[in-house]
């Protein structure tokens, strides 16, 4: 009997931590897509401010 006993606990502390590591890697999944469309959308929102922008406004020397 102590030898099932110890087995399912080897099983519980199995199965927990793949579960934790599944929600760690789709929460960091998350995460970084978040983050992409983020800077992909300030990337985007500085190159129409650029392009609008007249050349004298950026370099007056020029």
């Amino acid at each position: 009997m102590g030898f099932s006993t110890e087995q399912r606990k080897a099983e519980t502390t199995s199965s927990i931590r793949i579960a934790a590591g599944l929600i760690l890697g789709l929460s960091c999944f998350a995460v970084v897509l978040t983050g992409g469309i983020f800077v992909g959308q300030s990337i985007g929102e500085a190159l129409n401010t650029l392009q609008t922008i007249a050349p004298v406004e950026v370099d007056p020397l020029r």
